[in-house]
This record gives structure tokens, sequence and C-alpha cells, in this order.
């Protein structure tokens, strides 16, 4: 009898740690992680402007050639094992989004904002970041921001 119980025990110890390692290494890394960079805008900028400003960054950021240049500057289509840009920029396409928030001021209060982003998963954070990153690039060009040299320190 007592060799029965160390056999369950020994069983039930080994399918627990099954049951650990596979959320750890399989679930937890492919869960949904979306990635985006707020860009926040003045209060007094109605719903329906913010709409707008959604509707035309979105139509003009899932343009090809601006998923094109994405795909190329980030080298997507090696990392993701494509044949080509033109693969990676319609991914990329896929999984870009543009939608209304918040985000927080200088001072910590909350402010409305448009975020620009990527869907990935939790194992692909760090590409998710260089792409939405890379995706203000364009967002300030369509908007007619000017952009900030990188300070050298």
């Amino acid at each position: 009898m007592q060799r029965w119980i160390v056999a369950v025990t020994a069983l039930m110890v080994l399918m627990g740690g099954g049951l650990i390692a596979g959320y750890k290494f399989v679930y937890k890394p492919n869960r949904p992680n979306p990635i985006w960079v707020p860009l926040a805008i003045r209060e007094d900028v109605g719903m329906t402007e913010r709409q707008k400003i959604v509707k035309e960054l979105t139509g003009k950021l899932s343009e090809p050639k601006v998923l094109e240049g994405v795909s190329k500057d980030l080298g997507l289509a090696a990392k993701w094992q494509m044949a080509s840009n033109e693969e990676a920029a319609k991914e990329v396409g896929r999984r870009l989004f543009v939608r209304t928030g918040d985000t927080l001021n200088s001072q910590g209060a909350p402010v409305p904002a448009i975020l620009v982003g990527v869907n990935g998963k939790l194992k692909e954070a760090e590409q998710s970041k260089e792409i939405a990153m890379r995706l203000m690039k364009d967002v300030f060009e369509i908007l007619g921001i000017p952009q900030q040299a990188p300070r050298e320190e």
C-alpha cells in the first residue's frame, strides 16, 4: 500500500510541475500584449473631432507604402521569417490600431490622447515597442508635427 501512495504522490508532483511549466513557458508568453504610444491632445477637442483624427490616421498609416517603410526600416521580414517586406507590411497592418484614450500629463492629471499602437504577444513585446515607436515617426509626418532631434549628452 505504501508503494502505491509513493507512486501516486510522485505522479501528482510531476503533473503539478508540468502544469506550472506549461503555464510559465507556453501560456503566459503567448498572452495578448498590445503596446501603444499616447499622443496627448487638447482637452477642448471634442469626441467627434477625435474620432475624425483616429479615422484619418488609421487610413494613412494603413497605406502599403507606409507599412512597407516600417517593415523595411526594422527588418521585420527577416525577424518574422517572411519572404518579403510586403508580407511583413501586411502583418503590421493587421496588428496596427489607432484609437482614442487617456494619458497622464506632466502633473499626473489625465488628458485625452490618441493611442497609436500594435497588437502582439507578450513574448514579442520588444518588437511591438519598436514598431509603435517607428509608427510615431509617420504620425508626426502626417500631422505635420516637427520632430525633435535626439539630445546628445
